[in-house]
């Protein structure tokens, strides 16, 4: 909360109702029971909602950079760059850590790997869209930003896949 800002609060709150109602959904049975890549999907938008409803955008001069001198009397580029990332991409982080206790919880691996997959698919049409619109006008102003956004939230997602991964082995 100290890197997000004060207007995120009730952001956070609608955000936590929204995943213990998903985390009860992944729980339920007989009538009230959803397939799993329906789940998966109410998760990914979950988390993509969070990202733009705490004021981020995939741009540049979106990034909250006053995030970098919070809760410190002096600034050090390492701390202040770590917490603009936290800032920008926490949401993400945070999604990913709910959607994996949600699904190691209720035993539905299926969830996590339904959740990496609707990742790489929006990464994989970010490619064809940048790809196709190359010589677009706003090129550099609207597509590469979104571009570059949606690789670092699928390396993010890669990242967590593979310490599931490992946590998983040993």
């Amino acid at each position: 909360m100290v890197v997000t800002g004060p207007s995120t609060a009730p952001t956070v709150l609608i955000a936590c109702l929204q995943g213990w109602m998903l985390y009860l959904l992944a729980g339920a049975t007989g009538f009230y029971e959803v397939s799993t890549p329906v789940q998966a999907a109410f998760w990914r938008l979950l988390v993509r909602h969070t990202f733009f409803a705490t004021n981020h955008g995939c741009a540049f001069n979106r990034l909250q950079y006053s995030a970098a001198f919070v809760a410190t009397m002096e600034f050090n580029f390492a701390l202040g760059g770590f917490q603009l990332f936290l800032n920008t991409f926490g949401w993400e982080i945070i999604g990913l850590i709910m959607v994996w206790i949600t699904s190691f919880m209720n035993n539905r691996p299926c969830l996590w790997t339904w959740y990496g997959f609707y990742q790489v698919m929006e990464s994989f049409l970010n490619v064809i869209s940048v790809s196709i619109l190359r010589r677009h006008l706003m090129v550099w102003a609207i597509y590469a930003p979104r571009f570059l956004f949606s690789s670092v939230f699928l390396i993010l997602n890669c990242f967590g896949q593979i310490v599931v991964y490992l946590l998983s082995v040993f």
